[in-house]
């Protein structure tokens, strides 16, 4: 069973394997039914399901004890019971790793969750009791095969962090280089397996039978927590990521990645570069090394702009433990493990919302989080809207929510708690987790933090490097009052733009016929075709002709537009935008009054 976990690289010189998540392989692991789209609920299937989760109860001891806590947290649920919150917390500590992991992922999902059981799985502590020091020496000497002494001058037996996944001890290099050493629980990737297979029975049965599973995606939840947990405990691939990360920040000066030291790296057992420092949340350490903690909240976010916009690979989980400060302010991740990967056209998407919330323009956001499919297609926006635009836009501009007056609001608040309009595909999931927690961290280090100053002068850079693509974000990015005159521009543009494709691909089709060797019956129809070809080039030069109008006419607008700003540059900027559609127009002029044809 271990080797149908493992999953063979073949891309590399030398082969090697890594754990992976495979949904079909855990599907098979108690003969679950299959997950049809188009499954229709009768009595049949349901008695038929309901026997086998009882024959599974019976024969598995771990599925018995899970499915005891999910009847009673049930039962819990239907008689509404007040503290079923702190009985979800309480269970999930009870159920061990794998449930402490799922309880702090489902923590972000406030789409599927109410208010109150978010903040009681807010409080888990990814922390358990220590694995005795003998059987953690036990485990280093399987690893590495040497004895403990013919690899560290020092092993500090007392652990410095005992978590779900392992647990980290200071340790000395007969070298003298101080490390860090992680050494994995035993057979976690068994207890995994087993419990992600049992959550997925679970998960299918109550899609499909009860109000609480019905549209929810539990399975697909699953599925994704599934694939993290299987990259979490394969070190090897955590050292992989450190090791990218490292590359990809090499650029920024203020923060620090340590180093891997792979001679003593295995797939259960990590040593990386011990760096000494302030947890960044601790403000009392901080102010007594005079660190200025404004600055080291900019310092985070710009950090997290480049992995998120530039280089599409991120650190999902900047909890404090994760991040320290040293005394020279440079700032340390641990922990790489948890990362997050965003393709392009996503990240630009995510990119237009940014500027969206910086320049207050509520159409073009909501209209993105369609597109990013984050708001349900028969959702009211109506309450969305007013919300946004009464209390997000205050809120990330620096406001504490107790100070934003919420009355005005409170029956749109009302309605999204009931409708819940937005939806989060389970791919987002651990980026809402990492900003949340991003924030969280930012508003620690400076209570009056505003996502939208910070975010200003990154978007300018980045959207400015993206051009020619990001060319529309750019403008509405300097002026916002105008974002949805130049949404309605970059719509024409875009029609305007397609046009003379869509003539070229008739012409062309039309040439190919004319080009065909014609047969008899067809040679009366000749001249005639030959006519259609020439009428279709003169259509192609009007749209090309149009087009370049239409372009100009632009120019003069925003050239117009320009020319009465106050700045100076930007002054200049309309002068010259004035200058080339003149220029243009003189040279369209000219052409025309060359090829009569195009112009009739």
């Amino acid at each position: 069973m271990i080797e149908t976990l493992e999953k063979i690289d073949v891309s590399r010189d030398v082969p090697t394997a890594h754990l992976y998540y495979d949904p079909n392989f855990v599907q098979e692991r108690f003969n679950l039914p299959v997950r049809e789209k188009d499954f229709k609920r009768n009595f049949i299937s349901f008695l038929h399901e309901s026997i086998l989760l009882g024959y599974f109860c019976l024969r598995d001891k771990r599925f018995k004890q899970i499915s005891k806590v999910i009847y009673r947290l049930i039962n819990r649920i239907r008689k509404k019971d007040a503290l079923i919150s702190e009985y979800v917390k309480d269970a999930f500590i009870e159920l061990d790793s794998t449930f402490i992991k799922i309880g702090q992922f489902l923590s972000s999902r406030t789409d599927l969750l109410p208010k109150e059981y978010i903040e009681a799985l807010s409080e888990l502590q990814d922390s358990l009791p220590p694995i005795p020091f003998d059987e953690v020496k036990l485990l280093i000497e399987q690893e590495l095969r040497k004895p403990l002494d013919r690899i560290f001058k020092s092993f500090n037996p007392e652990p410095i962090a005992s978590a779900s996944i392992g647990q980290v001890h200071r340790a000395e290099l007969l070298s003298g280089i101080q490390v860090a050493v992680k050494i994995q629980r035993p057979n976690l990737n068994l207890l995994f397996y087993q419990d992600l297979a049992i959550l997925r029975c679970w998960a299918t049965f109550l899609e499909r039978y009860t109000e609480l599973g019905k549209g929810r995606e539990w399975v697909e939840i699953i599925d994704e927590i599934g694939k993290t947990l299987f990259e979490e405990i394969d070190f090897i691939q955590e050292g992989k990521n450190a090791d990218r990360f490292r590359k990809n920040l090499k650029s920024e000066e203020r923060i620090h990645i340590p180093k891997i030291y792979w001679q003593y790296t295995t797939r259960k057992l990590l040593t990386i570069e011990f760096v000494p420092g302030i947890k960044i949340t601790d403000l009392d350490a901080l102010k007594e090394k005079n660190h200025d903690t404004k600055e080291l909240a900019q310092v985070l976010v710009n950090a997290y702009f480049k992995q998120f916009f530039e280089d599409g690979f991120y650190h999902a989980d900047p909890h404090p433990g994760n991040i320290v400060v040293e005394d020279d302010g440079t700032i340390v991740f641990y922990d790489f493990g948890m990362v997050g990967r965003i393709n392009e056209n996503v990240r630009r998407e995510l990119g237009s919302v940014l500027v969206s919330v910086v320049g207050g323009d509520t159409d073009t956001l909501i209209n993105t989080l369609k597109n990013l499919d984050l708001i349900k297609s028969e959702a009211d926006i109506s309450p969305l809207k007013r919300v946004i635009e009464e209390a997000a836009y205050k809120y990330y501009d620096g406001a504490k929510l107790e100070s934003i007056n919420l009355d005005g609001i409170q029956d749109d608040l009302n309605k999204l708690f009931e409708e819940k309009p937005m939806k989060l595909p389970s791919k987002f999931t651990y980026t809402l987790r990492m900003t949340g927690t991003l924030e969280g961290v930012c508003r620690t280090l400076d209570p009056d933090f505003s996502l939208i100053s910070t975010a200003k002068p990154y978007l300018q850079h980045w959207i400015k490097g993206k051009l020619p693509e990001s060319k529309w974000l750019l403008l509405k990015s300097i002026f916002p009052k105008q974002s949805k005159l130049i949404e309605k521009a970059k719509v024409y543009f875009d029609v305007i733009k397609e046009l003379p494709k869509y003539a070229s691909n008739i012409e062309n089709g039309n040439s190919k016929s004319v080009n065909a060797e014609p047969k008899e019956k067809d040679k009366d129809n000749d001249s005639e075709i030959k006519y259609l070809k020439e009428d279709l080039k003169e259509a192609n030069s009007k749209l090309k002709l149009a087009y370049r109008i239409i372009f100009l006419l632009f120019l003069v607008f925003l050239g117009s537009f320009l020319v009465q700003s106050e700045d100076y540059i930007i002054n200049i900027l309309g002068f010259a935008m004035l200058s080339c559609s003149l220029i243009g127009s003189i040279g369209i002029v000219a052409w025309s009054i060359f090829n009569r044809k195009v112009i009739k």
